[in-house]
């Protein structure tokens, strides 16, 4: 446990360099761009890693952290595949939860993580204790005698001690509110972005976690100058290209909105990318383009082991809009068959399927 307890301080400062660290990232979307800190996070979240894990207690640990973790340290966690099944729905979580009596949760920046911190941190039950650009720590709400700390931004002093070096303050200060902003904590995140401001560096960065910031708060002209800004400072900041696609549609420019996110897509295909394209194609009208962008976004899914219920159904809608009423009556079918989807998703779609069904056609039911 020992053991475990170093390399998990290793992963959450950024001090290990292995595949897995390649692929985090610290953005609004899709989570591509990793920031060089080697600088240790906010010493709380050290000292109650060592704490929890030295006691033996039961931890909870985030799929894209086992492949940094070698085998014979992971023998007190879960098993990497309870732990993706515990990540793929909450009530799956919940039942690992009852068997484990998890004291301690590790959350990393994938999109699944981030849903499921989100889904958490509403719940009465556990309290947000720890934010950095690595991730965050969630531990359960048990006591209403000895208040449980609830993370904060750390103050000026504190953070200029821990990171006296003003460009990784500045780097920390962004990834971190960037990762509130994905949780919905818009008031830190603001906090830690007016901090950043105030070290003069990393501007790019800092104009798109301003972006991002703004857009989810349904500030698009906001959004769009920022985005403008930090696209125009740097043009490989995806986020920020992510951003200005989607102000750019918000603002009424959906042609424009469009060719920003080809040329994206053309830059760097995934789920985000292909799904901000269909979302772009549709605003302009360009239905041809909507559909095989949807189609592609499909078909990785699949080759991922993702959920396909969602695709399926804007690709299914895609193509009722564009006449194809079999395609979109398969995909369709296909979507009510996805264990995600809830009684009444089922139903709206079987009653798409109807009414796409030629007269005296019985839709499959699933």
């Amino acid at each position: 446990m020992k053991n475990t307890t170093r390399i998990l301080i290793l992963i959450l400062t950024g001090c290990v360099t292995l595949p897995l660290l390649a692929t985090l990232g610290f953005t609004i979307f899709h989570k591509e761009k990793v920031f060089d800190l080697k600088a240790a996070p906010p010493e709380k979240i050290i000292s109650l890693l060592e704490r929890t894990l030295d006691r033996h207690q039961s931890v909870f640990l985030s799929p894209e952290y086992y492949p940094a973790i070698p085998a014979q340290d992971l023998k007190g966690l879960p098993s990497l595949i309870e732990s993706k099944k515990a990540m793929s729905d909450v009530s799956n979580f919940y039942r690992l939860h009852r068997e484990r009596h998890f004291t301690l949760l590790v959350f990393g920046t994938f999109p699944d993580s981030i849903a499921m911190v989100t889904n958490l941190t509403d719940s009465p039950l556990w309290i947000l204790s720890g934010v950095s650009p690595w991730g965050f720590i969630l531990v359960p709400n048990i006591s209403t005698t000895t208040k449980t700390p609830i993370w904060s931004p750390p103050s000026q002093e504190a953070l200029t001690q821990e990171y006296p070096n003003a460009t990784q303050r500045s780097e920390w200060l962004i990834a971190t509110a960037e990762n509130l902003i994905s949780i919905g904590r818009m008031g830190a995140a603001e906090e830690l972005l007016q901090s950043a401001t105030a070290t003069g560096k990393c501007i790019a960065s800092l104009h798109g976690a301003q972006a991002s910031l703004a857009a989810a708060q349904g500030r698009w002209n906001d959004a769009l100058r920022m985005a403008r800004q930090a696209h125009g400072e740097d043009s490989r900041n995806t986020a920020a290209t992510e951003i200005l696609s989607r102000a750019l549609i918000e603002c009424g420019h959906p042609d424009e909105g469009l060719d920003v996110a080809r040329k994206l897509t053309d830059q760097l295909k995934n789920q985000e990318t292909l799904f901000l394209l269909a979302r772009a194609a549709n605003a302009a009208n360009s239905k041809a383009e909507e559909i095989e962008a949807l189609r592609s976004l499909v078909g990785m899914a699949r080759t991922q082991h993702q959920l396909l219920g969602a695709s399926l159904t804007y690709l299914g809608q895609a193509y009722a809009r564009n006449g194809e009423r079999g395609e979109a009556i398969r995909s369709f079918r296909e979507a009510v068959s996805q264990r995600e989807l809830t009684t009444e998703q089922r139903l709206l779609l079987r009653g798409m399927i109807e009414h796409l069904s030629p007269e005296g056609l019985v839709p499959t039911k699933n």
